[in-house]
């Protein structure tokens, strides 16, 4: 039996993950290319079952052969002694099952789910694949939200016509078939004398199953249609259409009653995907694909709408411009190959499903490979992959558009992020008259934000909000609460964050950010409450750390510590600095500086993180714990990297001169024991530099370090009134910021 901290080939045995009739499942570590992996091993006592191990293989080639991104990923197939082991992406989150257990997701929700599964299916059934085991159970929403069919482990290749035997059912059926009650939900057990394939055995979970595989035909493409019909109406009714406890019950529901029908739009569609006559039935998985498509655009795309005039100033500079675009952009353009996946990619973009809007911008090329928008939105997103990102510049250079047309707008900010930054897309979007249309100003303030002019983007996304449109409300949200909290305007930042819940129930992302703003609002029991909810609703490595970052600023650092390092293990290279940097950063403030030494160590140079772009707020924490050492030498670096191709993580600079400030005087940040020395050679301007993004967002207490030493500097020499002066404008702006409020009696002692 393999036990955690195993090495089956190069992957270290983490935690086991499940274990069911097809094997274990377990979460490992891939010591070559340190990424976390899921391995699926069969159990001891059947590694020498030929017909187990032969259908984990068939398992293994058929998830390979789909290639599509809503399936589980196949990396590899190892052997370990006498035991085959598939290799295969590491996908946490939830089931549909486990979610449908605690909520029912709205109708846009439910429809992008059912359109990704259909997607994923349909291409599956082009390469003559049949998954035979579609439920709920087998269906994951990941933590980014991206849906994932699982387990193709009853999966056969189709033969030609007329080469799969009928199935006899009624002799094989086990004692269950009586009145016994079972789990009607659970995939059949497959044991060789009850279900073996070649003697005609009923493969597949029961209440998922066509009237025809009852009635034994074998599964076929339109029996797969059938059963993500039972799993339609599951998502949209919250329980499944039939009532039955037993399995003869069950099968008489599913061969002679029809479900209760439901007051939905989508019913007629669902009801042909759930007729009992095949031949009455929606005919393929991309019929059944484009008719919930159909549905989902005339239900929930949104209306084009007029952006009103946010500046005048702005506007009178560029009216030949703005003008010439509003008549263009306003013009009814008739639909295109590819804009379906392209709309789909702006509203998974619009709730942080980025790998998903990714997968929908590569569909839409798929079929339109010069298609404007989709190439555009490629380099705009920000998450392509280098060879994604490469195709997209390329298609740009030769993409036609009208002139003066959104399409024009977004291709020639998109080549201009792409060649020479932030900057200048932001100044191709101004001359196509960006404050006329609420995308291009949407891009306008992200591309503010992104390249750390965040008093633009404030007023950018505050002039956004203030309209009555819905369209990048989840972004606008998510990021305009960043900024606030920057600036420390807990109050607003509140409101926005309140907003942002309100508008997406549910979405992990909305509740944790909500979370989030009531912590900086001071409000610590509800924003635990809320942040324990994220947690729940999607355990990743930002739900996490921002339970961690409550607690720390409740004063719980113990379990703070534990969260952070939990959240560390799950974090990605590009994540990883940021999370050392707040774990370490307790560490410290809680006396363990050999252990916080140790947490920061991979961001130094020779440590596995010592190349990582991201690595600023780490090396400020590593310049506390030692301000002589190489920390702000990096930070140096760091800064003298950046270009406007490719503009520096946060503000290293600032952070080499706090680091470099500490080295001459150190007044305890409000947050430990102060050092009372007093060097001559300390700057006070290194406390009025912009602070960085990154690091105050990530790291309690971070946002008030600045202040904190400045306060402590100026007592030291002699000015407690203005010392107390700068403590107090940041304690009266939100209740229960202990450690200011500890070191401003100090001062007033």
């Amino acid at each position: 039996m393999p036990e955690p901290g195993d090495l089956l080939g190069p992957y270290r045995l983490i935690s086991q993950l499940g274990k069911g009739a097809m094997g274990e499942v377990w979460r490992a570590r891939d010591q070559r290319l340190d990424r976390y992996v899921a391995l699926k091993v069969l159990p001891p006592d059947q590694a020498g079952d030929p017909e187990r191990r032969h259908r984990m293989l068939r398992e293994a080639r058929a998830a390979a052969q789909v290639g599509h991104p809503n399936v589980v990923t196949l990396y590899d197939i190892i052997t370990h002694g006498d035991e085959d082991i598939l290799v295969m992406e590491l996908v946490e989150g939830r089931t549909l099952s486990d979610l449908l257990r605690s909520q029912r997701p709205p109708l846009d929700r439910a429809l992008t789910w059912l359109a990704a599964l259909t997607d994923a299916l349909a291409a599956a059934h082009a390469k003559g694949i049949l998954h035979r085991d579609i439920k709920s159970a087998n269906v994951m929403l990941a933590n980014d939200g991206t849906l994932k069919v699982l387990d193709f482990g009853l999966a056969k290749l189709r033969e030609p016509s007329g080469g799969e035997r009928r199935i006899e059912v009624a002799p094989s059926l086990p004692a269950a078939s009586s009145s016994t009650r079972i789990a009607l939900d659970a995939t059949m057990p497959s044991a060789p004398d009850a279900y073996a394939t070649a003697a005609g055995s009923l493969l597949g979970t029961p209440l998922y199953m066509a009237p025809e595989q009852i009635a034994g035909d074998p599964p076929d493409e339109r029996s797969e249609v059938f059963s993500v019909g039972v799993l339609a109406y599951e998502l949209l009714a919250g329980k499944p259409p039939y009532t039955a406890t037993t399995l003869d019950d069950l099968f008489t529901q599913i061969l002679k009653h029809d479900p209760p029908p439901l007051d939905t739009p989508l019913w007629p569609v669902l009801a042909r995907a759930l007729a009992k006559d095949p031949t009455a039935r929606t005919p393929t998985m991309r019929a059944l694909h484009d008719e919930l498509a159909a549905e989902r655009h005339r239900l929930f795309a949104p209306p084009a709408r007029r952006w009103p005039l946010a500046a005048a100033a702005t506007l009178l500079a560029l009216a030949a411009a703005g003008t010439a675009y509003y008549v263009h952009a306003h013009r009814p353009a008739p639909p295109r190959p590819g804009d379906e996946y392209v709309a789909r990619a702006l509203e998974e973009y619009n709730v942080f499903y980025n790998d998903k809007a990714m997968s929908s911008l590569r569909a839409a090329l798929a079929i339109a490979p010069e298609h404007p928008r989709a190439n555009a939105y490629i380099v705009l997103f920000g998450t392509a992959s280098d060879d994604d990102r490469a195709a997209a510049v390329t298609a740009l250079a030769r993409a036609r558009t009208e002139p003066h047309s959104k399409d024009r707008a977004l291709v020639d900010a998109a080549s201009a992020l792409a060649t020479h930054g932030a900057a200048a897309a932001r100044e191709a979007l101004l001359a196509a008259g960006a404050t006329s249309d609420r995308e291009l100003a949407f891009w306008l303030a992200e591309l503010d934000y992104r390249a750390g002019h965040y008093a633009l983007a404030r007023d950018e996304y505050r002039a956004l909000l203030a309209a009555p449109a819905e369209a990048f409300r989840g972004r606008i949200y998510d990021h305009d609460s960043a900024v606030l909290l920057y600036f420390d305007e807990p109050t607003e930042a509140l409101r926005v964050g309140k907003l942002y819940r309100d508008a997406f129930p549910g979405e992990p992302d909305a509740v944790a950010v909500h979370a989030t703003t009531l912590a900086a609002a001071g409000r610590f029991d509800d924003a635990t409450t809320a942040a324990e909810e994220a947690l729940r609703l999607s355990e990743g490595e930002d739900t996490l750390a921002g339970l961690a970052k409550v607690l720390a600023l409740r004063g719980d650092h113990a379990k703070a510590k534990e969260l952070y390092a939990r959240s560390l293990d799950k974090a990605g290279p590009s994540r990883r600095p940021v999370r050392r940097a707040a774990l370490a950063f307790l560490q410290w403030i809680d006396g363990d500086a050999a252990t916080a030494r140790t947490t920061v160590a991979p961001c130094l140079p020779g440590g596995a993180d010592a190349l990582a772009h991201e690595r600023g707020p780490c090396l400020f924490v590593a310049g506390v714990l030692d301000p002589t050492g190489r920390a702000a030498a990096q930070l140096d670096a760091l800064a003298a990297e950046a270009t406007d191709l490719h503009p520096a993580y946060g503000n290293p600079t600032a952070l080499a001169a706090l680091v470099r400030a500490r080295a001459h005087f150190f007044g305890g940040a409000c947050v430990t024991t102060p050092d009372p020395s007093l060097d001559g050679a300390v700057d006070a301007a290194a406390y009025d530099q912009p602070l960085d993004f990154f690091a105050a967002y990530h790291i309690p207490f971070f946002a008030t370090w600045a202040v904190c030493e400045h306060a402590a500097l100026l007592a030291a020499r002699g000015d407690k009134r203005r010392a107390v002066e700068l403590l107090r404008s940041v304690t009266d702006k939100a209740p229960n910021r202990a450690w200011l409020r500890a070191a401003l009696a100090s001062l007033q002692r």
